[in-house]
């Protein structure tokens, strides 16, 4: 890994580590990879597509506005350098935007906000995700061998600490779903308590008294036993739904 590469994944770690969506995670991404790909002359972006060919693709992040208004030519189109990339894994390269023609208008949009080179490189990543790392710049011939060879090492890295980062965001996802439904069945056990000790019935009785309580006044079970609980417990919850009765 080159010298500004490996800065580039150095400042991606702390970023990343604090990630709570996806987002956030690709956002750090655009940013990271500017100075290396773009520099001064220059902007990048990042395109996501989920579903495969043909599915809709979005700008997810950007580092400049005439970036993100050339992709959205390439959306509305459904053709250019960034969905090319993602739909064939490879890259793709524009030395000279005006003199290209397999998108024009792609090229035209590129170059009214003063693009002279471009290309767009695929980051690999599992799970149904397509990513496009876009690269703008206002200087001609920006990709000689060198340059090429050191955005596409860029675009592995970061395909690979992409693919981690949204591991730990769904990661983190699941577990507050779990520790939510956790909570959830908690107070529900504690609703069958009480309803068990009013209506000297079974659990499963109780359960039944539960369900139908909450599909009569169209409230969430979990709400409903929330409810009763804190009024047995003697803190009345504003809007109280839930009036116990024996069966």
């Amino acid at each position: 890994m080159d010298e500004p590469v490996a800065d580039v994944m150095s400042q991606l770690h702390g970023t990343l580590m604090e990630a709570t969506d996806v987002h956030g995670v690709i956002k750090a991404v655009a940013y990271a990879s500017a100075a290396v790909l773009a520099g001064d002359a220059g902007e990048t972006s990042v395109t996501l597509r989920r579903g495969g060919r043909g599915a809709p693709a979005t700008a997810v992040a950007w580092t400049g506005e005439r970036a993100h208004r050339c992709d959205q030519v390439e959306y509305d189109t459904g053709a250019g350098p960034c969905l090319a990339a993602v739909d064939d894994e490879r890259t793709v390269l524009v030395p000279d935007v005006a003199a290209d023609d397999r998108w024009p208008a792609w090229r035209d949009a590129a170059v009214a906000e003063g693009f002279a080179c471009s290309a767009a490189f695929p980051v690999r990543v599992h799970g149904g995700v397509q990513v496009s790392l876009n690269v703008y710049s206002d200087e001609a011939d920006c990709w000689d061998d060198e340059a090429v060879a050191r955005a596409e090492g860029l675009a592995a890295d970061l395909g690979r600490v992409l693919e981690y980062s949204l591991r730990l965001v769904d990661l983190a996802t699941t577990t507050a779903d779990l520790q939510t439904a956790l909570e959830s069945r908690a107070v529900i056990d504690q609703a069958i308590g009480v309803l068990m000790a009013q209506n000297r019935c079974t659990a499963a009785e109780a359960m039944q008294i539960l369900r139908r309580a909450s599909q009569a006044r169209n409230v969430k079970l979990r709400d409903l036993a929330h409810d009763l609980v804190r009024r047995v417990g003697g803190e009345e919850a504003p809007g109280s739904t839930f009036e116990p009765r024996s069966t």
